[in-house]
């Protein structure tokens, strides 16, 4: 259902927090989803921390506020912070690798394709690539309108998930921005045609039942890092979009941390 912004902070399950651990190289970078937070992966950051790994995941702009915070903000806006919270990052470690999970992915990638010296690493989770033909038949026709209305998508629920164990740990605004949205629809084919710059060794994974990002994304995404020194990818049959807090959230998390220990 279409609405307006919340007079509330409109964020369900509580604050929503950046995680950080002191730790070895490399560091692990992550960038949350859309309208979500660093809540969506947080077994696999505490996995990484576990291992001992150095962990920075950090709120993207017009996240963890307010809707309406995220509504006007760009590919663009998320791309500059995420060099910035990179530049941090290597400032402290002669290593870093970064992740992203969805609309996460697309900054990670943008930041892969940039052949950074101290990146040694890309992990991919549910990459938004392509979305799902509900999101995007609708953002396909608003790119192509002038304006877009100062209007909100409310969610039917907080998260993508099969298994809902986790779903009450899930920080995330309760209705997704229609132009914020539209950003990420857009960003999905900007980096469409940058993967052939990503030249780091890369890990995808993604969940079989994914119903935001289809799954074929980890195929398309394998197939098109021609330059990568390295790509390996793993779909997980019980899972669905936030694979992080799924059914298979612990053979991801082993599969991150084994990546970090070899990057």
């Amino acid at each position: 259902m279409l609405t307006t912004a919340p007079s509330h902070s409109g964020l369900l399950h509580g604050e929503a927090r950046a995680f950080e651990r002191k730790g070895r190289d490399p560091c692990l970078l992550a960038f949350h989803g859309f309208t979500g937070s660093p809540s969506e992966i947080m077994p696999v950051l505490q996995a990484a921390a576990d291992a001992g790994f150095a962990v920075h995941a950090p709120l993207q702009p017009g996240h963890g506020t307010n809707p309406a915070d995220l509504q006007h903000k760009t590919f663009e806006d998320w791309i500059a912070a995420g060099r910035q919270h990179f530049i941090a990052a290597a400032r402290e470690h002669e290593r870093v690798v970064v992740m992203g999970f969805s609309m996460g992915s697309l900054v990670a990638l943008k930041l892969a394709s940039e052949g950074l010296p101290q990146l040694t690493g890309l992990v991919v989770l549910g990459n938004a690539l392509f979305l799902s033909a509900p999101s995007a038949l609708p953002l396909g026709l608003l790119t192509r309108l002038k304006g877009t209305p100062d209007l909100y998508l409310l969610k039917p629920r907080a998260a993508d998930m099969e298994d809902r164990t986790l779903l009450d740990t899930i920080v995330t605004y309760d209705r997704h921005p229609i132009r914020a949205a539209r950003e990420v629809f857009r960003a999905g084919a900007v980096m469409r045609a940058e993967l052939l710059h990503v030249r780091c060794p890369t890990l995808i994974l993604h969940g079989k039942k994914d119903r935001v990002c289809p799954s074929a994304n980890a195929t398309y995404l394998a197939d098109h890092l021609t330059n990568a020194a390295s790509v390996k990818v793993r779909v997980y049959p019980r899972s669905a979009h936030v694979i992080g807090c799924d059914f298979d959230r612990a053979e991801v998390s082993a599969d991150v941390v084994s990546f970090l220990t070899n990057a």
